[in-house]
Order: C-alpha cells, then structure tokens, then sequence
C-alpha cells in the first residue's frame, strides 16, 4: 500500500489522544479512504494510528518513545518537554548524573540549536543531541564538545559520540530554573533567596539539590508511565506522563 506523507503529517499534527472515536474514523480516513475503519473499535483505531506513525511518520515521537524505552528499567527519574530558560527540552534523565537530551527529527532543522545547546550547558552534567541520519554532518560542525551525539538510521539506533561531562554550569541558572516553593524546600536556611544560597552553599551543593529538587518535581508521572507502561501505546508516552490518566479511559 502507498502512503500520503502529507496525509500522514495531518495525522501526527492533528491527533490527540483524547480525540472521540469519530474523530479517530477522520482522520485515518484521509491515510485508509479504502479501509472500513466504522467496523473498528475505539482501541484498535489507536492501534492503527500508533503503528501509523511509529512505522511511516518519523517524528519527534518516535525518538521520545525510543528515549523512554531505553530508561524505564534504569534508576532514574526522567521527564519530557522541560522549560529552560526560553528552550525547550525534549527529555530529562535524573540520576547520580543529570543527563539532558535534545531532538532533531528528520522534519526538524538546526536553526535554534546553538540557543538551546547554550541553555542546557548552564544547567545540566551530560548533554546529548539525538538526531536523524540526515542532520549528523551539520550537528557535527556546531555541537560543543562536550556533547555527545545518537542519530536513528532506517529505525536502527547509533552512538556516534559519547558526551563528556559538562564544567559549564551555572549554579544561579539552576536555581533560577526552580520555583519559588522548591527553592525554600531546597534550602532552607536561605529561606529560598536566590542570592543567599549562592552565598552560603556551593556549586557542588547546589548542583546536587537542584537534581533532587528536579526527581522530586517529576517523579510521580515518571514512575506512572513506567508502571502502566505495558497499555500505554508508543505514541503517546508523552501524553500520559503530562496527564496521569488511566490508559483504559482514553483507549476504550
């Protein structure tokens, strides 16, 4: 069977998990005008629409399912889709070592990258860019070298470069990157004033709290996902990390 890759974009970019079964029948109309989707259950239409875009579409998605796959053994506290500064990162790992990981799928380009690599080198131990095949010659020519750099090729993952750890970081960055509630949990002799704790704790002390307040912020829709792991389809790791919802009262 051929397939519309402009019609598989509209699917991606417009489908919501949450979407009624007829909006379901809707959208994968426009990639199956020929399958009898009415005769399908609500279930199965995420079935279809999953194997969709984790086979055809490979978008950010895929990469995020792949990242979560790779860490919902591990022990670590992860998250997705993580406010730095004015970027935006695309996945977190929270451990002995704090790990961040940017994308760049093949429908992506590297406009912003130089920004976003900038921010999270203030903020975080390891660093890496994960990207398509086709973007590992140009990353190659910006990545700090510190970073390290994975790429997908034809479904199959690849380490190209292994990341060093980071000396660049910026204790007043971190703590700016906190709330004002998990600053005072976090220190509290400081009483939560940003100046205070660059005073009286150090980069190292800083940088530890900073993780912990972080495992703290994600841990509970972390540890969800990897609990309900085995009903919750690829494409929507993300959704149900934000969200915590039972997968049973989305899929059915």
């Amino acid at each position: 069977m051929d397939f519309n890759l402009k019609e598989i974009s509209y699917l991606a970019k417009s489908y919501n998990p949450l979407d009624y079964s007829g909006q379901l029948v809707e959208r994968l109309s426009r990639v199956y005008p020929d399958t009898n989707l009415l005769s399908l259950t609500k279930f199965d239409l995420h079935c279809l629409l999953n194997e969709t875009l984790i086979t055809r579409y490979k978008g950010e998605h895929v990469y995020k399912y792949e990242l979560f796959r790779r860490f919902f053994k591990r022990r670590v506290v992860a998250a997705f889709e993580i406010k730095i500064n004015k970027s935006r990162l695309d996945f977190l790992t929270i451990g002995q070592y704090s790990t961040a990981f940017e994308i760049k799928s093949e429908f992506d380009n590297l406009s912003k990258l130089t920004k976003q690599m900038a921010d999270y080198l203030l903020a975080f131990e390891f660093n890496y860019l994960v990207v398509d095949k086709c973007h590992v010659s140009k990353a190659l020519d910006i990545l700090p070298h510190s970073f390290g750099l994975w790429y997908f090729d034809d479904g199959k993952y690849f380490k190209y470069r292994v990341a060093s750890k980071n000396d660049s970081i910026d204790p007043e960055y971190q703590l700016k990157l906190l709330t004002k509630k998990e600053l005072i949990k976090g220190f509290r002799s400081a009483e939560g004033d940003v100046e205070r704790i660059l005073n009286e704790f150090s980069k190292e002390v800083i940088n530890k709290s900073f993780k912990e307040i972080l495992s703290e912020r994600y841990r509970e829709r972390w540890t969800f996902i990897t609990a309900h792991k085995g009903s919750i389809l690829p494409v929507d790791v993300q959704f149900f990390f934000n969200t915590n919802i039972q997968p049973q009262y989305v899929y059915h």
